[in-house]
């Protein structure tokens, strides 16, 4: 009667199977043990398979050679010839019902096998129908358009990169909550309609026609390039921020009805090299978030939100705590936000700063004052902005050369400490150094908000900063605590 009691219990099976590895592949033969073992089995196998992330990602010591012969299936390792029937377990035993796909860095592998993965995603995952599809992120990076995806398309409340052959599919009628666009995009609309007219007036006309307003979308994400080249540049050129059509952006607001904006500035994708034939003709306003916020005209729209999001950024996210020159680098963050606000003007902005990639790790103190000056550049009104700063340790502590010892640094003035201490949870980085896949285990990390206010603007700006749990409680000297009781880092320990 107890055996019996403890395989009815759902309940008490799903404890005794946590403690197994999370990677299925190594427990299938628990599946023999009983019938309620196994339906427990693959009901969690199920639960865990509604959302899928499928992502290359190398090792940085394998940067020159980099095998393109796997890919992470939910952060697990499944080499080439093990996709297949890995999908159609899932398909056939399991029974899972996919939701929500997302692909990162696909583009990056060998063509053969690009190819055969993305068509392996339609038929085991999506399935012809598409029923229960409700998210597809990236996979157009692995194909630049096809049928299958732009069918897929109609289905999906989240849904994109869009490609400019989709695009053009998109005469039906539906409302999503969430679009994603690149800059090329703009670009290859731009080109479409210069192609299609003989002067600005018929242009303009093509673009009404190109962008419909039977789509609409909740949230429109704008996916910004750090590295894309323009052609025939020199090959050592600085990377720098790329012009883009400001009407075709503002035709995109206005006849979706975007209510919200996210912008992904990431330091790499598969669109490298620019368009410039758009820019031969004075059709089209050009624009960059880095250009000299005076030059770019305020829109007349508004937004609920605007969020940034910096955790795949090279090049911004190290201006931004960097206003001296670096040689002629160009500049990404002096004018960032006040270009937002005129491009997408709202009341509230939030920014993720990234915790893998040119992770900040020098002088916190510093870092903070920077940032400060940099968003108080222009006295924004009626703004509420908020930044996640995820860092190292060691940007808490610097090296006295005089005394040869080791400092804990303050609090940058003009910050006003909350009393707060939080946590979150964040995956660490696809992979640094000699680290392989348990860097992808999530790690706790703990926070405080550094506040400024200016009332007579209404400008709020909160700052919470992040620092890995494990490493406040093992790379920092107890002794230098006391010694600094009132240094930024001892106010994670009041």
């Amino acid at each position: 009667m107890l055996y019996a009691k403890v395989f009815t219990n759902q309940h008490l099976l799903e404890n005794i199977l946590s403690y197994l590895s999370d990677d299925f592949r190594k427990n299938l033969d628990v599946r023999l043990v009983n019938k309620s073992i196994n339906n427990t089995f693959l009901r969690l196998i199920r639960r865990n398979h509604r959302t899928m992330k499928i992502e290359y990602v190398y090792n940085i010591k394998d940067t020159i050679i980099r095998p393109q012969d796997f890919v992470y299936i939910n952060y697990r390792k499944i080499n080439n010839q093990d996709v297949l029937p890995y999908f159609i377990f899932l398909n056939t035993v399991v029974g899972v019902k996919v939701r929500k796909i997302t692909t990162r860095k696909l583009w990056m592998l060998e063509d053969k096998f690009k190819r055969r993965l993305h068509d392996l995603i339609h038929s085991q995952l999506i399935g012809s129908n598409g029923t229960h599809i409700q998210t597809v992120i990236g996979l157009e990076e692995a194909c630049d358009g096809c049928e299958k995806c732009s069918n897929i398309a109609q289905k999906c409340l989240e849904y994109g990169p869009l490609r400019f052959s989709t695009l053009q599919t998109m005469t039906y009628s539906n409302n999503y909550k969430k679009l994603h666009v690149t800059d090329k995009l703009f670009e290859d609309i731009a080109e479409y309609c210069i192609s299609k007219s003989k002067n600005k007036e018929e242009c303009f006309k093509e673009l009404d026609k190109t962008i419909l307003s039977t789509i609409s979308c909740d949230k429109l994400a704008i996916w910004i390039n750090e590295s894309r080249v323009l052609p025939n540049e020199e090959p050592d050129s600085e990377y720098n921020h790329r012009h883009m059509p400001r009407e075709v952006i503002d035709t995109i607001l206005r006849k979706w009805n975007v209510k919200s904006i996210k912008l992904c500035m990431l330091h790499m994708t598969n669109e490298e090299m620019c368009s410039v034939e758009w820019q031969q003709y004075d059709y089209f306003t050009r624009v960059r978030l880095n250009d000299p916020y005076l030059k770019t005209k305020k829109s007349d729209l508004k937004f609920n939100h605007v969020e940034v999001s910096l955790s795949y950024s090279s090049y911004c996210v190290r201006d931004l705590g960097n206003r001296q020159l670096i040689g002629i680098q160009p500049r990404g963050y002096d004018n960032f936000i006040p270009n937002i606000r005129r491009m997408f003007p709202t009341d509230r902005i939030t920014m993720d700063l990234s915790h893998w990639f040119a992770v900040p790790v020098v002088n916190i103190e510093k870092k903070m004052s920077t940032i400060l000056q940099v968003v108080t550049m222009e006295q924004h009104q009626n703004l509420s902005l908020d930044i996640k700063f995820f860092v190292e340790s060691g940007i808490v502590k610097i090296l006295n050369e005089e005394t040869n010892r080791e400092e804990l640094l303050g609090i940058a003035p003009g910050y006003v400490l909350q009393e707060n201490r939080f946590h979150c949870f964040k995956k660490s980085s696809p992979f640094n150094g000699n680290n392989g896949p348990e860097v992808f285990l999530d790690n706790k990390w703990i926070g405080r908000r550094f506040q400024v206010d200016h009332a007579e603007n209404r400008f709020h700006f909160k700052l919470d900063v992040y620092i890995e749990e494990k490493e406040l409680e093992e790379r920092l000297d107890k002794k230098l605590l006391q010694e600094y009781p009132d240094s930024f880092v001892g106010h994670f320990y009041a």
